[in-house]
This record gives C-alpha cells, sequence and structure tokens, in this order.
C-alpha cells in the first residue's frame, strides 16, 4: 500500500512538473529554444527535463529519472582528466550511467542535473528570464541585487559567473554552503550571473509564485530607471532589403539559408554599429546567434557590383576572424536579420536575438550590459554540450533536388501551377505563389503547409499584367525567405476560336497574360536575382511555341513569342550570372483545362465535324509518338532538371512525348 501511495504521489508531482514547464516554456519572456529547465525529487529519484527537449510541449517521457546520489558524486570525484573535452567526456558518461530506465540509449540527462539535485527543495524551476538576466548580465550585478525590494518570502543569493557545467555546480555548491552557515537556512532563489534565474521550493505552485515575485519586483525597480519606451517598429525600405539581403545570402558559404528580419522595438530603438561589437550577454545568445552579429555596411551605390563588393568584404572579414559564417546580420540602414539551414533555425536566431536586446534594454536600470568575456564565450562556442542542444533543437532541412531554393509560381492555385508547386514543395523547396483566385489559393497555401510543414509555403493575389503585384511577390520572397533562387512563369490563358470569329478582346487579353505577364515576371525576379549574381527564370511555354495550331492563333502567337523572349532574355541576363529557358509540354489531357466541361475537349469538337469528346482525346493522343497526354510530374522533372543546370540558358525544352522535336 506504500508502494502505491509512493507512485501516485510521484505522478500527482510529475503532472505539477509537466504543467509549470509548459507554462514556462511557452512564455518567450523567459524561455526562447532549449533554455531554462525544470524538475522534481522524491527521495533518491530526480525527474529533470532531457536535454533538447522543448519545456513548451514537454510529455512525462520527456523527463529522465535519476540517481540523485550519483549524480551528487560528480561533485565530489576526484581525477578528472585535465582536458577539457575528455574531462566533459567523462561528466557526461556518469550521468548517463545516473539514468533510471531511460526510455531511450541515445536520451541525455540535462547537464544542469547537478545543480538540480543540489537544491534540497521538491520543485526547481530555471529559467532565462529577460527581467531577472537585466539584473544577472548588468555591471553592477551583485550589488543590483541587493538594491531591489524583494518580498520577505524570496531568499535569495548571488552566484558569481562560471562556466557551465561541473564548475557551476560546484559554484553553487559553494554558494549554498556559505549561505546555510550565515542565515541557517537554504536560499530559494539563485541569481545566476549570465545565466539566468532559479527557484525552488516544495509545490509547483509555490515555485511560480516566487517565480512571479521576483519578476514584479524587477519590474517595477527597471520601469523607475528607464524612460518610457517608443513602441513602434522601423520598417525596412523595400529596395534596400531586395538589394542587400539576397547579396548577403548568395555570399554565404550556404547559398540556400533563409532570413528573418528580426523585428524588436529594444533592438530598433539601439541599433548602431557600436551594438553590433557587443559581444553576446548568455550563453544561450552564443550558442543561437553566435557571439556577434556582422555589421554590412551600406554601399556607396546600388549597383550589384558595389553592393555585392561591400558585402564580400564583410563576410570575408568575419569568416577570417571566427572561421565560420555569421548568423546574425546588421545591415546599416535596415536592420537586423537572422539566418539558418531551415525556418525553424532562423526564427529560433530571431526569437533569441530579440530575447537578448529586451535584456540588453533591462541591464540600463543597473548600469548597463556585462557581456561575455572572450575567454567566456569562446568557451561557450566551442563546447560539445551546447553543439548537441542546438543540433536536438535545430529543424530538419529537406534533401530533395530543390532542397532550399526560394521558387516562385505564378498561377499556383490550381491545375498546372499547383501541380509544379507540390512536386517542388515534394523537394524541399520555399515557395511563394501567386494567383488571381484568391479562395483557390488560399486553400493550396494551406494545403502544402499542412503536408510539406508549416511555412513552406506564402503567397498573395496577383495579376500577372501588372508590374507592381509581381514586384510585390518578389518582395515577399526576399522578406520570408531571403532571396530568389528560380521564378517560373506559369499562369495562362487558353481559348480556342477561328480567326474570323476571334473575340479582338479575348485576344489581345491572352497574348497580354502569356506572353507580357511572362516578361513582367522575368522583370521583377531579375531585378533582386541580379544582387544574388545567380538565378534561374523559366516559362511553362506549349509545344504551340514550336508549331501553329489551329484555332489558336491567340495562344500560339504568345508562346511563339515565348520562346523568342526566352531567348533574348537568357541574351540579356547572362552577365547577371541569370539563367533564363522556357518549358513546351504536350496536352496535358487529364487536366481540367482539357477535360471540365466547357474545356477543350468541347471547344476543339468544331475542329474536327464535332466528333465526341472521347474521339478528340483519341486523335491528341494518336499525335503523340508515346502514346499519352504530358502529365506535370514530367514537367517537374524538366524544372528540376533546368534548376541543376548551371551550362544551359535561352533553351526550350520539350516535353512532349515526341510529339515536338525541333
Amino acid at each position: 500500500m506504500g508502494l502505491k501511495k509512493k507512485i501516485v504521489n510521484v505522478r500527482s508531482l510529475i503532472k505539477d512538473l509537466i504543467a509549470m514547464s509548459r507554462m514556462y516554456g511557452a512564455d518567450p519572456s523567459h524561455v526562447i529554444a532549449g533554455g531554462g529547465n525544470t524538475s522534481i525529487k522524491k527521495g533518491n529519484s530526480l525527474w529533470i527535463k532531457a536535454s533538447g527537449k522543448s519545456m513548451a510541449t514537454i510529455a512525462a517521457d520527456g523527463f529522465l529519472e535519476l540517481d540523485k546520489e550519483r549524480v551528487l558524486s560528480t561533485l565530489s570525484r576526484k581525477g578528472w582528466s585535465k582536458n577539457r573535452d575528455e574531462r566533459e567526456d567523462q561528466i557526461a558518461q556518469v550521468l548517463l550511467e545516473s539514468r533510471v530506465d531511460p526510455p531511450d540509449p541515445d536520451i541525455r540527462p540535462s547537464v544542469e542535473s547537478t545543480l538540480h539535485a543540489l537544491m534540497p527543495q521538491t520543485f526547481v524551476l530555471h529559467t532565462h528570464g529577460e527581467l531577472a538576466n537585466g539584473l544577472t548580465c548588468s555591471k553592477i550585478g551583485e550589488a543590483g541585487l541587493k538594491k531591489v525590494k524583494f518580498p520577505s518570502k524570496i531568499r535569495a543569493v548571488w552566484m558569481r559567473y562560471v562556466d557551465p557545467g561541473l564548475p557551476l555546480a560546484q559554484e553553487l555548491e559553494r554558494v549554498l554552503h556559505k549561505y546555510v552557515e550565515e542565515k541557517g537556512d537554504f536560499p530559494n532563489t539563485v541569481f545566476m550571473a549570465k545565466h539566468g534565474i532559479l527557484v525552488a521550493a516544495d509545490t509547483a505552485k509555490e515555485a511560480d509564485g516566487l517565480m512571479r515575485a521576483c519578476d514584479r519586483a524587477l519590474k517595477g525597480f527597471i520601469a523607475k530607471r528607464i524612460p518610457a519606451k517608443n513602441k513602434s517598429q522601423s520598417i525596412p525600405p523595400d529596395d534596400l532589403e531586395r538589394e542587400v539581403i539576397p547579396a548577403i545570402r548568395s555570399l554565404l558559404p550556404d547559398p540556400t539559408w533563409v532570413f528573418k528580419r528580426i523585428t524588436e522595438p529594444a533592438l530598433d530603438r539601439h541599433f548602431s554599429k557600436n551594438l553590433a561589437k557587443l559581444s553576446s550577454l548568455l550563453p544561450d545568445q552564443t550558442v543561437y546567434c553566435g557571439a556577434f552579429p556582422a555589421w554590412i555596411s551600406k554601399s556607396k551605390s546600388s549597383t550589384p557590383s558595389e553592393v555585392r563588393r561591400k558585402v564580400d568584404l564583410a563576410l570575408t572579414k568575419y569568416l577570417d576572424r571566427f572561421g565560420k559564417p555569421p548568423v546574425v546580420f546588421f545591415v546599416e540602414g535596415l536592420g537586423a536579420y537572422a539566418a539558418g539551414a531551415t525556418l525553424k533555425d532562423a526564427s529560433t536566431t530571431a526569437a533569441m536575438f530579440a530575447s537578448a536586446m529586451r535584456m540588453y534594454e533591462n541591464t540600463l536600470a543597473f548600469g548597463g550590459p556585462n557581456p561575455l568575456t572572450s575567454r567566456e564565450w569562446r568557451f561557450i562556442d566551442n563546447w560539445s554540450v551546447e553543439k548537441y542542444r542546438r543540433q536536438q533543437a535545430a529543424g530538419t532541412g529537406s534533401g530533395g533536388r530543390a532542397a532550399g531554393r526560394v521558387i516562385l509560381v505564378t498561377g499556383a492555385a490550381q491545375g498546372v501551377g499547383k501541380e509544379i508547386a507540390e512536386g517542388l514543395a515534394k523537394e524541399g523547396a520555399h515557395l511563394v505563389i501567386a494567383d488571381l483566385n484568391e479562395t483557390t489559393l488560399t486553400g493550396t497555401l494551406q494545403e502544402l503547409n499542412s503536408k510539406y510543414g508549416s511555412g513552406v509555403a506564402v503567397g498573395a493575389t496577383a495579376n500577372v499584367t501588372s508590374e507592381e503585384d509581381l514586384d510585390r511577390m518578389v518582395g515577399m520572397a526576399v522578406s520570408t525567405f531571403g532571396g530568389l533562387d528560380a521564378a517560373i512563369s506559369n499562369a495562362g490563358i487558353l481559348k480556342a476560336h477561328k480567326v474570323t470569329d476571334f473575340p479582338v478582346g479575348v485576344w489581345r487579353a491572352i497574348v497580354d497574360v502569356n506572353l507580357a505577364g511572362y516578361f513582367l515576371t522575368a522583370k521583377a525576379a531579375a531585378k533582386v536575382m541580379q544582387y544574388q549574381h545567380n538565378g534561374s527564370i523559366i516559362q511553362i511555354n506549349s509545344k504551340s511555341g514550336k508549331v501553329g495550331s489551329k484555332y489558336n492563333s491567340a495562344y500560339a502567337a504568345s508562346k511563339f513569342g515565348g520562346v523568342g523572349l526566352t531567348q533574348s532574355l537568357a541574351l540579356d541576363l547572362v552577365e547577371d550570372g541569370i539563367r533564363v529557358n522556357a518549358i513546351c509540354p504536350g496536352n496535358f489531357l487529364d487536366l481540367p483545362l482539357w477535360s471540365a466541361p466547357g474545356g477543350l475537349f468541347d471547344q476543339y469538337r468544331s475542329k474536327f465535324d464535332n466528333v465526341s469528346r472521347e474521339e478528340v482525346r483519341k486523335i491528341y493522343e494518336g499525335k503523340v509518338p508515346m502514346g499519352r497526354g504530358c502529365q506535370v510530374s514530367d514537367v517537374v522533372k524538366t524544372v528540376l532538371y533546368i534548376l541543376e543546370q548551371e551550362y544551359e540558358t535561352g533553351q526550350a525544352y520539350n516535353v512532349s512525348g515526341g510529339q515536338e522535336m525541333r
């Protein structure tokens, strides 16, 4: 009966632990990415959040049960290796051996397990709270702690900065012993310099109360010492963003990184070259944002060559100093941007840096920031434990043939365009889709993001005959993902009439959409791609761009013109590193354009003495040596081929089953 009661008690404690963890994990003012930790103790057992697990979504299986005494043995054990990496491996092995029935042999205990084991209270809550770190990352630190009026229930102690891992636990042990000797009791709140705040209590409710009481006291102190803040955020100039950000992305070692603007009023208020010279405030910022941002000076002119020269100079300087590319960029006259291999990585970095800037502003109430020293941030930068944690928290990129490429597709809400977008998403592309039909566009966006991952596709209604609309779509590609690797001009109209019956307004509309729309798409894309000195523009043309088509004078004229335009644009843009090609598919006999009521099977009956729809299909299949109509999957394969080519431009690729061979 006693054992059963103990099990019930532990389950109840874990239930409270999960609720507390999720509450603070979902609060970005306390926890970003994998930062922070929670635990409970019962007898000799310690349940603690495993390394790399998210507090915001954690469940019971996200906590590891550890043998508390075995964890604490790391403090008394002698003979650790003097080599740092070997010593870390030895400590990690002890912590691994302290696990009790781990659910996964590879799951690691938190490196902070010893910290939690040292606190005698049942519940421990450690976060990187922005208010607390305004104090812990400040110049006056410990002295500032004494100035804040905390309620009497707060028994606070200060910990000087030491490297995380075993040194941090040893320092906490020393601080606890000293406090007990002086006060006769254990503290319940620990302010850890450049590490955050830790509270401990016998219930989750009490731990939450301690954290909230600290926040209230700190918030009141800071508010009295920092003037009212301007909440407005600067809006980046569209033209400058479309020049500099694609140039930066293209010059990185991996030009498929995603970029995200860091939108934070505290950053806007203090943005400067001097701020870029300030090292990170705490270890988590170093892990996710790098020790320093890269400063990109404004170019003297906006020509692609000058912008790229300026960016290349800054990136080369950064790489020479740090041996790896930056992940945060300060662009003079524009603002700050985060970058990463995936949208998740870039978003995490942006959120972490924004949080650090709020901490920075809070430090001004305590004499200003006290950032990590060169030795301190270099230790974090090379610490294997943090590299593992970042790897666990990172997004998983696709290994597809279009992985990381940002691709604009017009006319992509349905039909051929939608299937092209789906095929590219499956191969790892980031998509910007445009269409006139808002309802179908919304549905397609939801479908793509649901199937291939949130944020894979963005889009808006756009008319391809509007230069303003297309510039806006290209701007969306840059502001959402950081550049534009390919633009696929797919939007088109096909209406069949004999020339004597062809309404001139319809004829002109077809040419306007199919030909002028392609020209405007290419123009808008090229204006950004020239700053990358790379890019691919692809027109979805037709076999009717190679040979005339009865009752299709407008369509054929627009597609013949598209082939000529492709060749001319290829010559125009080759000096900018941009390739321009067209794809000439055969007939998509299975798509609604043909098969829907009133579609081409119906429209073309008059060509053949009003035969049935089925006979029209047989006639067109009979024109194809390979015996079938074209599939969109055939076109997607050709798109992928073109994207991979570096030595072909001005081509019009036939994808017609042998029907057209010119």
